[in-house]
């Protein structure tokens, strides 16, 4: 064999095989990823997600689908093992997504991601298996001395001995009298009451708007038939008006049908006349009377006084309503 082939296969084997370069592109990322997927190495792909996730030369989309894998190989650890570390992770991931790149269009499975990982930590309760436990801080147990402080009392002072040169001093009583009764103040004056209404005035006074309410609503009711009283009327004559007019206009004697028509439309300005005057008046009389009651319905009592004078013939009314 040659010496110098030889040579190179003693330094191949002794180096060893030549470590594989990791990917770099998004695509040999996410072919990586297909690969730990069909060979079922979960953790694995898990890992490398979240690495793949960590590297701020892919665009923020790339970054979501690396996360999601990772979040996926997450789950099927937890599927496996049924420990919840890894579901913590797969929490802590899913916040940072959201937080730097953001869930975009991708809102569907990051929601459906999501549901499966806090799923899967509420089978862990009652406890949140991804809350640390804090340590309790160790607390020295007090000694009864320090629990309860001596308290030192003082000694009475003596009063110092009377002088007979000075004034005794008035025994005063540290005992305060009794408030006396303290005069009551004035009473305010209460306010002046509302005079008090009379039910019978208020009765009168409501029947009077009812009954002025309904003479006004008479009276206009009678109004319009007045009306529409002189309208027709003011038609009747201007039809006869006008059939006069046409026969003039035609130097022709009238016909049997057009006498018959004046003769029917005289009746009616005859028979309309006196119901306009009539209904007319009646309008007036309702109107005013409506008036009248409703203008006085705050007034007190009616005054009333009958007399009969000699003069007249007649009892004359008078009084203020």
């Amino acid at each position: 064999m040659n010496p110098c082939l030889c040579i190179v296969l003693a330094a191949g084997i002794a180096v060893g095989p030549v470590a594989a370069a990791p990917p770099s592109t998004f695509g040999q990322l996410e072919r990586r990823m297909q690969e730990l997927v069909e060979q079922e190495r979960f953790e694995e792909l898990a890992r490398a997600g979240e690495t793949a996730f960590a590297r701020a030369d892919l665009e923020p989309w790339q970054r979501r689908e690396l996360a999601f894998y990772a979040l996926r190989g997450y789950h099927r650890v937890f599927a496996v093992t049924g420990q919840a570390a890894g579901l913590c992770r797969a929490r802590n991931l899913l916040r940072r997504v959201e937080r730097e790149v953001g869930f975009g269009d991708a809102e569907a499975v990051a929601s459906r991601l999501r549901d499966v990982t806090e799923s899967g930590l509420a089978k862990q309760r009652p406890k949140d298996p991804c809350s640390k436990p804090r340590a309790a801080a160790h607390v020295p147990t007090p000694t009864p001395a320090e629990l309860l402080p001596v308290v030192q009392r003082q000694r009475p002072v003596a009063p110092p001995p009377a002088d007979d040169s000075q004034p005794a001093l008035l025994d005063v009583s540290r005992h305060r009298p009794a408030p006396s009764a303290a005069s009551p103040a004035a009473a305010e004056p209460a306010p002046a009451a509302p005079p008090a209404t009379d039910p019978a005035a208020e009765v009168r006074s409501r029947n009077r708007v009812i009954a002025g309410s309904l003479l006004l609503v008479l009276g206009v009711g009678a109004g319009v038939g007045a009306g529409a009283a002189l309208w027709r009327r003011s038609e009747a004559n201007g039809e006869i008006i006008e059939i006069d007019r046409r026969v003039n206009a035609e130097l022709r004697l009238f016909t049997m049908e057009e006498l018959d028509r004046i003769a029917h439309l005289a009746d009616v300005y005859r028979t309309l006349t006196p119901v306009a005057g009539i209904t007319g008046a009646a309008a007036g009389v309702a109107a005013v009377a409506g008036v009248v009651l409703l203008a006085t319905r705050h007034r007190g009592r009616t005054i009333a006084r009958v007399s009969a004078t000699p003069w007249s013939a007649m009892l004359t009314v008078s009084g203020r309503f």
